[in-house]
C-alpha cells in the first residue's frame, strides 16, 4: 500500500479513531507481507475465505473484508453460512474478481434496516423490540406477572362477599388470567401452523437480496455461475515464481527439506511412495495451475433429507438445470439463514422427473427416482454447519499455492460461556443442562473437523469479538453496524500482521505427510 491509497483510506468515515490509528501503525508492515504465490496482473493475492454465520453480526464480516482488501488480498474461493452466506454471495456477485468488493457490499448493508425482514406479524414485532433493547425485559415482566396473581389471590379474601354464592364466585377470579393465557398460546400456536412455523416469513429479506443481485447482473444462479466459476488457465492468475515447471521444481524442494529437518519422523516407505508419487505427477508439471478453481458455496441444511447442503455444488438435489437458468441465487442465501421459528423454513418442491434432478439423487444420495424427496425444507445452515472450513480442505494438497483465511463471530458473553465450567454449574438446573447439550451439538460437524486439524485455529481462523451486541438484534442502529465494521476491519490487520505464509506452507506439508501416515503421528510435534 502506498502513501497515496493509505491517505485515501483514512479519509474513509466509517473507519473509527482507533481503525485509523491502527492501520497506519501496521500498513507499512502488512504491505511488504506474503500471503499468497498466485496473483492477478495487477498484483493482488489470492485465497480461500470462509465466513462463519452471526446473524445481524454480518457488519462485522465486511469490515473484515474490507481489511483484507485494502492490502490487495482477493478470493478464489469463498464460502459461508447464514450472514456468511450473504457477504459470500455479495462477493461472488458484485464486480470482478480482481476489484475490491467491499466499500459496495458496505454501502449496500449500511442503506438496510434489518428491521424490515422482520416482516411478521405487527405484535411479533413490537415484542422483539422490547426483548432485544430492554436487558430487564423478562425479570421486568416477570415481577409484574407475580405481583397481578399475587393481587389476584388476595382479592377473594380482601373482598367481602354478602352470600355463599359470591364468595365461591369471588374465589374463580384467579382462574381468569389462566383463560386467557391459554386463549393466547393457543392463538400463536395457530398462527405458527398458518405461518409455516416461523414468525417471520422472510419474503421481504429474499426480494431485498433478489435486487441487489440484479443490481450486479446476478439475476440467475446460471449467470452467477457463468461469471465467477472459471478453473486453472481461464482463471488468469499467475503462479509467483513463473508459469512453467516453478511450481513443480519448488514443490519437490520442498518435500525433501521436510524429510531432511524431520528425518528420524519419516517412515521412509511411505515417503517413497509419496516422493515418487509426486515426481511423476505430469499434471503439476505441467500445469501449475492443476485442479484450481474458483467458486462459491452456501450452507443450509435440508431437514427433509436431513443433509448438510452445499449450494450451488448440492443445487440440482432440488433445483433442475432448466430452473437453474431462471432462479435467483437469493434463493439459496434465504434457505441458508432461515433461523428456526424466527423465519419460516425455506421450501422447495422438487421435479422428480427431471433427468438432473435424478442423477443428482442418485450420485449424492444414492436414491432412486420412486423415493426421491418430494421438497426440501430448508433452515439454518448453522444447524449443521455455521462455519464450514472443511470445504476447502484438500486431503491431496501438492503444496499449497494459496492460504485458507477464515473468520469467526463471537460476543463477551460467548466468551464467557466457553470458558471450562465445573460440573456443578452444568448441571445446575434442567435448563443449563439442555443449553450445554444444544450448544455441544449445534455445529458438531464444523468442531469435530477443527479438533482433527487444529492446524487452522493457529495459522488461518481469526475471531472478531463482537462485544455486547446481539446477533438477533434487527432493530441495530448505524452506529452499531459501523461499530461492528471496526471490530473486524481491525481484527483483519491483527490477523494480515502476524501472518507467515512461508510457515503457512510448510505446516501444511507437514499436515499432508501425516495425513498419509508419512510422519509417525506418535512422536513428531507437529499440528494436526
Amino acid at each position: 500500500m502506498n502513501t497515496e491509497d493509505l491517505n485515501t483510506i483514512l479519509e474513509d468515515d466509517s473507519l473509527s479513531g482507533e481503525s485509523k490509528d491502527k492501520l497506519v501503525a501496521l500498513h507499512q508492515n502488512i504491505s511488504t507481507k506474503e500471503f499468497s504465490d498466485l496473483l492477478d496482473e495487477f498484483g493482488n493475492q489470492y485465497v480461500e475465505f470462509v465466513q462463519e454465520g452471526g446473524g445481524v453480526w454480518g457488519s462485522a464480516l465486511v469490515g473484515y473484508l474490507y481489511g483484507l482488501e485494502i492490502f490487495g488480498v482477493r478470493f478464489l474461493k469463498v464460502a459461508g453460512t447464514s450472514a456468511g452466506a450473504i457477504n459470500t454471495m455479495l462477493i461472488a456477485a458484485c464486480r470482478t474478481k480482481e476489484e475490491a468488493k467491499s466499500d459496495v457490499i458496505k454501502d449496500l448493508l449500511f442503506s438496510w434496516d434489518f428491521s424490515d425482514f422482520m416482516d411478521g406479524k405487527t405484535y411479533v414485532k413490537t415484542t422483539l423490540h422490547a426483548m432485544l433493547n430492554n436487558k430487564n425485559f423478562f425479570k421486568i415482566n416477570a415481577i409484574l406477572v407475580v405481583i397481578f396473581i399475587i393481587i389476584l389471590i388476595i382479592t377473594p379474601f380482601a373482598i367481602p362477599s354478602g352470600t355463599i354464592l359470591n364468595a365461591k364466585l369471588m374465589f374463580l377470579i384467579p382462574l381468569i388470567p389462566a383463560l386467557i393465557l391459554f386463549f393466547c398460546i393457543k392463538k400463536l400456536y395457530n398462527n405458527f401452523r398458518k405461518e409455516n412455523s416461523g414468525l417471520n416469513p422472510g419474503n421481504v429479506f429474499l426480494n431485498t437480496m433478489k435486487n441487489a443481485l440484479e443490481g450486479f447482473g446476478a439475476n440467475t444462479v446460471a449467470s452467477l455461475n457463468e461469471k465467477f466459476i472459471r478453473k486453472e488457465y481461464d482463471l488468469n492468475l499467475n503462479y509467483r515464481y513463473g508459469n512453467r515447471e516453478e511450481y513443480y521444481t519448488i514443490a519437490l524442494q520442498s518435500i525433501e527439506k521436510i524429510k531432511i529437518k524431520n528425518q528420524e519422523h519419516i517412515d521412509e516407505t511411505r515417503y517413497k511412495m509419496f516422493y515418487n508419487s509426486a515426481i511423476n505427477n505430469d499434471y503439476y508439471k505441467n500445469n501449475p495451475f492443476y485442479q484450481l478453481r474458483s467458486e462459491y458455496v452456501i450452507v443450509t441444511t435440508d431437514i427433509n433429507a436431513k443433509i448438510k447442503v452445499e449450494l450451488p455444488t448440492m443445487a440440482n438435489l432440488y433445483w433442475s438445470e432448466e430452473e437453474l437458468k431462471h432462479v435467483s441465487p437469493a434463493e439459496f442465501v434465504r434457505a441458508s439463514m432461515s433461523v428456526p421459528f424466527f423465519f419460516e423454513p425455506f421450501q422447495k418442491a422438487i421435479n422428480k422427473n427431471d433427468d438432473s434432478v435424478k442423477y443428482a439423487w442418485k450420485f449424492w444420495m444414492g436414491t432412486q427416482q420412486e423415493d426421491i424427496n418430494p421438497a426440501g425444507v430448508f433452515i439454518d445452515g448453522g444447524s449443521i454447519s455455521n462455519f464450514p472450513i472443511d470445504l476447502f480442505h484438500a486431503d491431496e494438497v501438492f503444496y499449497p499455492r494459496l492460504p485458507l483465511f477464515a473468520v469467526q463471530l463471537t460476543n463477551d458473553s460467548n466468551i464467557l460461556s466457553e470458558r471450562g465450567k465445573t460440573s456443578e454449574e452444568i448441571m445446575a438446573t434442567p435448563f443449563s443442562y439442555a443449553g450445554n447439550i444444544i450448544n455441544t451439538l449445534k455445529g458438531f460437524n464444523d468442531k469435530t473437523f477443527l479438533t482433527k486439524h487444529s492446524f487452522y485455529r493457529l495459522y488461518s481462523i481469526q475471531t472478531v469479538n463482537c462485544g455486547t451486541s446481539s446477533w438477533l438484534n434487527f432493530f441495530m442502529k448505524k452506529e452499531e453496524k459501523e461499530d461492528l465494521f471496526n471490530r473486524g476491519f481491525q481484527a483483519a490487520l491483527d490477523f494480515l500482521n502476524q501472518f507467515d505464509w512461508e510457515k503457512y506452507k510448510y505446516e501444511r506439508m507437514m499436515l499432508t505427510m501425516k495425513e498419509k501416515k508419512i510422519l509417525k503421528e506418535e512422536d513428531t510435534p507437529t499440528v494436526g
